[in-house]
Formats: structure tokens, sequence, C-alpha cells
């Protein structure tokens, strides 16, 4: 067995490495202590613990006005927010529920869950009661692990599910993200959230606030509860067209309520309670320090995760597997150790299953990144060919190139692996290490599977024709007989008079009509030929 770990060759370099990565990993492990304390009621936030988590922050004081849609998005989307509910499958019958689409006039997807028991309906929208009943156990798996496990499902249907916000910014095209991590059925996969707030149907003037996100798999909405103070949603599956592309299945696989994590409720409400107690503690200051400590722990663990890989440097001093292998039955160093050891021997204290469960966290985060990456380039269409080059450009200079995102990959198995390398010697919990390896295979497989997606959404975009390339084609409804049907959507031209309804009309070389828009959808998917034909499609003007 290679290993090939290679140790920073300057003295001095390695002794402040091992020392940042102490200290980081220190205060990380605190930081998650008083968390677990904080979340089993055994520990209380006193007034000076605010004052140095929040800082001048904790002089703030809730004004005591009405919360509105736009303050609570704000206040539930904040880096270290954490929210704990129920996910279950909608069609398992007695305590679970029931999801079927309803038909809006905005074209919003609406989901009604609806609990079924022995006795009796309720209908009215109402939550899944049995989201807030379902008790936490003790193989709960945090957020921040991000490992797979054996465990056997729940009998019932309905398992925990846990949502934590993990970063919020700006990206380098100048888009707002909101970076998330969520956890069901064992498994954590980090997400873009996105949210926004609407109209609500109907003759009310109410707002409803949605939000949406995507894992490698499945498509995931949700609206704001306002009675019950959660989010309530549903999930759908992610398929894959021949074309590369990916889109969501109409069918509805699981429903899931979500409730927020305060410090009153450090394990979500889980029961319906009064708006006005919910902003009391949601708005307070024990709240806000209770999420900046998440945050603070979150950070930290990548903060060790980082200053642990500092200590590798491929041109540095390489550790023989040999040498490591005896490290496994050492109780203390000897004057004939080398200097490889001795260093490696200072690590024997750290949290090995906490660091290579935040390694697993830096590859979820990874796809999640090239995740992100496809749906900027799916969606994104070129008026001409010139805005097509500059977008490309600006794609390289930002750093989403390939070969940046293969660099990306390439990092998080390594790091992945040189945490694997030395627990598998200093670790003694051979459960650990072998959560470890699996953990390690399977990561590296997705990232795998995300960057060929990426990969692919790239070719796509790169090959996919301008609009102005398109409208050479455009013709006037009098070139066309009435009886003309569009092969896309089944509609035929618009009669006079209605101009609202009237859609340009593209004739593609073979002679084959559309309307305008639906072929724009077809070369938005970057096919160049004829939709029913086949025949190439290329611009007449050029030989």
């Amino acid at each position: 067995m290679d290993i090939n770990l290679y140790l920073d060759a300057d003295p001095d370099q390695r002794e402040q490495q091992i020392g940042a990565f102490q200290s980081s990993h220190d205060e990380w492990q605190e930081y998650k202590r008083i968390i677990q304390l904080h979340e089993t009621n055994a520990v209380s936030l006193t007034d000076d613990d605010v004052k140095q988590l929040l800082g001048e922050e904790s002089n703030k004081k809730d004004d005591g006005t009405k919360l509105t849609l736009k303050s609570l998005a704000h206040s539930l989307f904040q880096p270290g927010m954490k929210y704990i509910g129920t996910i279950c499958i909608p069609s398992l019958g007695d305590d679970v529920g029931h999801a079927h689409d309803s038909d809006s006039d905005d074209g919003d997807d609406t989901v009604i869950i609806d609990t079924v028991n022995d006795t009796d309906t309720v209908n009215d929208e109402q939550p899944v009661d049995n989201a807030g009943e379902n008790t936490a156990t003790d193989s709960d798996a945090q957020l921040e692990t991000g490992d797979r496990t054996t465990t056997s499902p729940n009998p019932s249907g309905v398992e925990q599910y846990e949502l934590v916000i993990l970063e919020k910014g700006t990206d380098e095209f100048g888009n707002d993200f909101i970076l998330g991590a969520h956890t069901a059925y064992h498994d954590t996969q980090c997400v873009h959230i996105n949210y926004h707030i609407r109209d609500a149907n109907g003759q009310t003037s109410e707002e409803v606030l949605d939000i949406e996100y995507e894992d490698e798999e499945t498509c995931i909405k949700g609206s704001w509860n306002p009675s019950s103070c959660c989010l309530e949603g549903y999930v759908r599956q992610r398929l894959q067209a021949n074309d590369g592309a990916f889109h969501t299945s109409d069918e509805v696989t699981h429903v899931f309520t979500l409730y927020p994590c305060t410090y009153q409720c450090p394990r979500g409400r889980g029961v319906r309670s009064e708006q006005s107690s919910f902003q009391e503690d949601l708005l307070s200051v024990k709240t806000r320090a209770v999420v900046e400590l998440r945050n603070r722990a979150n950070s930290k663990g990548f903060e060790s995760a980082d200053n642990y890989n500092d200590l590798f440097k491929p041109d540095g001093l390489k550790i023989e597997f040999e040498d490591l292998q005896a490290l496994k039955h050492k109780r203390a160093l000897s004057a004939t150790d080398n200097v490889q050891i001795r260093s490696i021997w200072k690590l024997r204290g750290s949290n090995w299953e906490d660091l290579s469960n935040c390694c697993s966290m830096i590859s979820e985060k990874t796809c999640a990144r090239f995740r992100y990456r496809t749906s900027l380039l799916d969606r994104t269409s070129f008026g001409s060919g010139d805005e097509q080059r500059v977008f490309f450009e600006k794609w390289k200079r930002v750093g989403f190139c390939l070969a940046k995102a293969h660099a990306e990959w390439d990092s998080c198995d390594n790091s992945t692996a040189r945490v694997f390398s030395i627990a598998f010697v200093l670790c003694r919990n051979l459960q650990i290490v072998s959560s470890s390896l699996q953990s390690m295979m399977y990561k590296s497989r997705r990232l795998g599977q995300n960057y060929d997606m990426l990969e692919s959404s790239w070719r796509r975009a790169n090959a996919r024709k301008p609009t102005d390339f398109l409208t050479q084609f455009e013709v006037s409804s009098h070139e066309v007989s009435r009886q003309f049907t569009c092969s896309i959507c089944f509609e035929g031209v618009a009669n006079e008079g209605e101009e609202d309804l009237a859609l340009a009309l593209y004739k593609l070389p073979c002679s084959h009509c559309f309307h305008g828009a639906c072929l724009q959808k077809w070369f938005h998917n970057s096919h160049v030929t004829c939709p029913i034909c086949r025949a190439p499609v290329t611009d007449p003007d050029k030989k």
C-alpha cells in the first residue's frame, strides 16, 4: 500500500501549521460541545456568552413591530440557522401525509398535505402533525457529519429531516446565493437555496414565502406556513433526458416539514405555536447568539480541515507507510523517531471522526458548486455570438472553467485521502475508520458524477445557438398555411386581431415551420437540427 504522504519540509513552517491546526481544532470542538449541551437543555447561554458571540449586536433589541416576510426571510436564512423536521413518502397511509398538486392561477406549484388517521381526515392545508411528534433518537445524524450509514429505516416511514444554512454571499457573476446542507435518510448534501416572496393566490392580499433547492437526485420546493411557523413542501426526482439536460419529474415522491431551531426550542418547535411568541423567540438576542455559535462551529470545522491540509506539500518530506504502521503500537516517542513521525505524533489527539466528516462536507460543497455552475449554464441564453464569447471569457476569468473544476475535484479527493491515511493509523475505533473509507469512496464517486454533469452542460452552452442566429429564419404568418400546426406545441397560427396570442413564426431551410418561442427552447438545449427531419440548421449566408 503506497500512501504517498509528504509533510512540509520547513521545520518552522511545519510547527506553525501544526499549532494553527490544533488551535482551530480545539476551538471547533469547544463550540460543538457547547451546542450539544444547549440542544440537550443542559446549559443556558449567559449574558456574557451573548456579548462574546454578538459583540455590539447584543445590545440590539426587538422593537415589537410586526415581523414582515422580508425580515422573516432575512432571519430564517442567516448562516448558522438550523431546521429540524420530518420527511416521508406521501402514499404510505396511516400517520403520513398525502400530497397532490393543485392548479393555481399564477402557475406556481402548490402541495396540499392531508393527514390521514383511523377516525377522521384533516384538510385545509394543515401541516403534518406527526412532524412535530417525531422525537430525536440516539442515531441522529448531525449536519456536520456527511457520512452514510447502514441504519435500518424507520418502520413508520417517517424519517428525521434537517437543514442548516452554511454560507450567504455573492458569486463571481454578481448573483446572490445561499448555501445550505440538508440531511435525510442518513445522507447529507449541500444545496443552493433560492427563496422569493410572491402574492398569495385568491382574493387575499397576503404574501407567501417560497423556497426551492436541488441536490444531485431531487428538486425540493416548499413554502413558509405562518400558522405553524414552519417550512412545508414536497420533493420530486430529477431526471436526465437524452440531450443530457435535467428535468423535474411530475410525481411527488416525498413531503416534508421543517421547524426552525431557536433558543427556546433548540431541537425545533415541532408543535403549533402563536406567531407572536415565535417572533419574540426568533428575534431574541439569545437565538441570534445560538445561530452565530453554529456558524462559528461550521467555520472552525472547515478552517481545521484547511489547516490540516496545509501540513502536506507534494514536494515535502515523504512519510513511509512502515513508519505510520509503527505508530499504531507506540505509546511514546523515542530518540530514533524521525521528524515525520514526531510531527504525526502531535496529531494523535484529533477527533478523526469529525475531521473526516468535515472533509466529506467540503466535498459536498464542491459538488454543490458544480451543480450551481451547471444550473447557471443551463439557464443562460445568448442574444448574439459576441455576447456568447464575452460570457465564456468571463467564465474562464473568474475560475469557472473545466480545468479549475477538475483541480477542485482532485483537491477534495486528496484532502479526504490524507485524513483517512492518518486516521487509519492513529484512530483506534475501527468503526470510524471503516465509515471514513466508505465515505471517501462515495464522495469521490459523487464528485465525478457532478463534474460530468458540469462538463456536459458546458458543452451544450458552448454549442448553443444565439437568438440572432434564429431571427434570420423568421417569416410572416401570411407565408404560412392557415392549417399550420407547430410540431413542438401543437398550436396553430393566431387569428387576426389576437395580437396578444400572436407568435413569431420561423421557417427552417428544410421548409419546416415552428413558433419562434418553441424553436428557441429546442435550440437552447444545443440541438442543431430540425425537430422533424433532423436536417442540419446552418447559416444560409455561409457556404
